[in-house]
């Protein structure tokens, strides 16, 4: 039977990222969502200046690429299944379009149509079995144009043998099919978790939905 993750109780390593800086991800999936379709004009005025902006986050922490996606625009649908984020959202939402939901991600049945969907380093730790039922529903919430930015890990890192998802190269390509890849950079570096030193296997996809 796969063994549990060490980072597995995420409340204090939220707590510990509250104040760090934007993900690079996070500020590339905004660029590109905010240069699709409707700043091309493939979206008639009107409807562009009716309709917000979305950007679905799945395992959203401690709210720091929420604040971000919401100061850009975006209507945010937040989603993270640790509780202790719950009031720091609450804060958030006074000001700032953000809905927050405090749930596992694989228990969602379905997300809002979105522009932008963005998970940081968070899909890995759904289950294997709860995997491909929870990607088809990421996908089908993509609107035409929409942008897919994730974090994936590799079969190589150092959880692999824990109840997560890790994937190799070509599942993460499969992964994709029926999409415009614009990014998909694999990468294999010593460094450290939260918990101590990691070998670390990734991928780091932005992706549009055709």
């Amino acid at each position: 039977m796969p063994r549990r993750s060490p980072e597995r109780d995420f409340s204090g390593y939220n707590a510990a990222q509250a104040e760090r800086p934007v993900r690079p991800l996070a500020r590339a999936a905004v660029s590109l969502a905010l240069a699709g379709p409707r700043a091309a004009g493939q979206v008639p005025g009107a409807l562009a200046a009716l309709a917000p902006r979305v950007a679905v986050e799945l395992g959203s922490g401690a709210g720091v690429e929420a604040r971000f996606l919401a100061e850009n625009g975006f209507e945010v649908h937040s989603y993270d299944a640790d509780p202790s984020v719950a009031d720091a959202y609450a804060e958030l939402a006074r000001s700032l379009p953000i809905s927050h939901t405090t749930a596992d991600l694989a228990q969602i049945e379905t997300f809002p149509a979105a522009d932008l969907v963005l998970s940081c380093a968070t899909l890995p730790f759904v289950r294997r079995d709860e995997f491909p039922a929870l990607w088809r529903r990421i996908l089908d919430s993509l609107r035409l144009g929409g942008i897919l930015a994730v974090d994936l890990f590799g079969d190589r890192d150092d959880w692999a043998s824990t109840d997560g998802t890790f994937l190799s190269r070509d599942e993460v390509e499969q992964l994709l099919r029926g999409t415009d890849v614009l990014e998909l950079v694999e990468e294999e570096r010593e460094g450290r978790s939260f918990s101590g030193p990691k070998h670390w296997h990734t991928y780091r996809v932005l992706a549009r939905r055709t």
